[in-house]
This record gives C-alpha cells, structure tokens and sequence, in this order.
C-alpha cells in the first residue's frame, strides 16, 4: 500500500511536469523499467528515488520523509546538544521493570 501510493505520486508529479517516463528515468540515470517498477509499487532503492527527486528538483524533500531525532521534549538526554554516537541497553530497574500509577495497596 504504501510502495504503490508513493508510486503514484511520482507518476503524477512526473506527468504534472510533462515528462515521459524514458525522458525522467535518463535526467535521474536510471532504467525506464526501473522507474516503472517504482511508479507501479513493486519496489526499488533509495537510490533510485533520491535520483528520480533529484531529476524532478524536489531532492530536498527526502529529509522531510525521517523526523529530527536529536530534540525529543519526551528525552531528557537530548538536552544535551550532543547527537547520540550509540544504543545502549537501559540498566536493570529503568526499563526492566512494568511502569504503574503507583496506587496500588502497600
């Protein structure tokens, strides 16, 4: 579902500039049956798709597809102002135990 809508959106961004599909896929230095797999919905690349949105001159959009994760107002350690190098596992008693309200009978 989501391949194919975004398939349909390039088609239609490719056919509101009035492009052929041989004349974009040779701008973005691809196969014709490469972007035709991609406006189908039957996969392809990131690399491919930065090259058909380059061609189209909308690259810049690609970095709105993945949200800003250095600022999390709900992640105190992104106060920081020091993007995060590595994934560590949380200590025993910080994500080991279940969250509750708390008011539970002692």
């Amino acid at each position: 579902m989501l391949l194919s809508d975004l398939g349909k959106q390039i088609e239609a961004y490719r056919i509101s500039r009035n492009l052929k599909q041989a004349e974009l896929a040779e701008m973005a230095g691809i196969s014709r049956s490469t972007l035709a797999r991609l406006e189908a919905g039957n996969g392809g690349t990131i690399d491919s798709l930065a090259r058909i949105m380059r061609a189209l001159e909308i690259e810049d959009r690609l970095l709105d597809v993945m949200p800003d994760a250095k600022l999390s107002p709900l992640d105190p350690r992104s106060d920081t102002g020091k993007a995060r190098q590595r994934v560590r596992k949380s200590s025993e008693g910080e994500a080991g135990e279940e969250w509750s309200w708390g008011d539970e009978a002692p």
